[in-house]
Formats: structure tokens, C-alpha cells, sequence
């Protein structure tokens, strides 16, 4: 019974990382939103972290008091990219671009974040979730982006 119940588990083991193996190593969540032309200024706000409490979701509503640590990696007129780290979490990277098109009334703000995933099931599967939590987070933090824009 014991050997048929290891067995039993060794497979269903195997099974699980085969499907996960599928699901990609390397996810990529992106939102954008629109601001009227001349929001140049709210690059201004993303690139100073001491900021972030004013529309960063994580930030403003850090329920678990634990530190966010920021590294930044690019920074320019229209591209801030930093690396981010919860205490004892994965790091990941964090980047928005202002995107201007010519002959257009408005300017485009995307936010996105890239996960590199290790092989394991449980990390490959809990992936399949980042979208109705980091994608709602960064829905929030773009339109308060957008009311701070609009305010000034």
C-alpha cells in the first residue's frame, strides 16, 4: 500500500511540472491609460520614490509594514525601469514608458512588470493569478497617476 501510495504521488508529481513546464518562465503584465498631452511632469513623480505613497497602490496601502526595497535601473524623460523586492520575496521589474504620437491630443503611460519564474509547479501555477492582483494594483496606480495629472 505504502509503495503503491509513493508511486501514486511520484506520478502525479511528475504530471504537474510537465503541465507547468508549459506556462511560460518569463510573465509580463502591462496596463496603459492615456494623459493629455503635456503630462510630461508625471515621469517626474515616478522617478521620485519619495512619491510613491501619493499613487503607488503597494505603496500607500503596504498593509504588511514590510519594506519595498527600489533599485533603480533606467531612468530618462520617458522611461523609468527599477528593480522591486518585498522582504524575503522574488525581485521583479518594474518599468513605465511615455509613449508620444504625433499629430495626437494625448500622450500614453504603460506600466508594466516582468516576473522570471523558476521550474517549480507551485510558482508556475500561482503566475496564472498575477493578472487579478498586480494588474488591479497597477489599473489603480495609473489612474491616480491620471487625477494627480489632471489636478495640476
Amino acid at each position: 500500500m505504502i509503495k503503491l501510495a509513493l508511486i501514486s504521488i511520484l506520478i502525479f508529481f511528475g504530471i504537474l511540472t510537465a503541465i507547468s513546464l508549459q506556462i511560460p518562465s518569463h510573465i509580463r503584465i502591462s496596463k496603459a491609460i492615456n494623459l493629455k498631452a503635456g503630462s510630461d511632469s508625471v515621469i517626474g513623480l515616478i522617478k521620485d520614490t519619495g512619491k510613491w505613497h501619493e499613487w503607488h497602490p503597494a505603496y500607500s496601502s503596504n498593509k504588511t509594514n514590510k519594506p519595498i526595497t527600489v533599485t533603480p535601473i533606467l531612468q530618462n524623460d520617458s522611461e523609468v525601469v527599477v528593480q522591486m523586492q518585498q522582504a524575503e520575496k522574488r525581485p521583479f521589474t518594474s518599468g513605465w514608458q511615455l509613449h508620444h504620437f504625433s499629430n495626437s491630443d494625448s500622450v500614453t503611460l504603460q506600466w508594466y512588470m516582468d516576473f522570471k519564474l523558476p521550474w517549480y509547479p507551485w510558482q508556475k501555477f500561482s503566475s496564472l493569478f498575477y493578472e487579478n492582483t498586480f494588474g488591479v494594483m497597477m489599473e489603480q496606480g495609473l489612474a491616480n497617476l491620471k487625477q494627480i495629472e489632471e489636478k495640476e
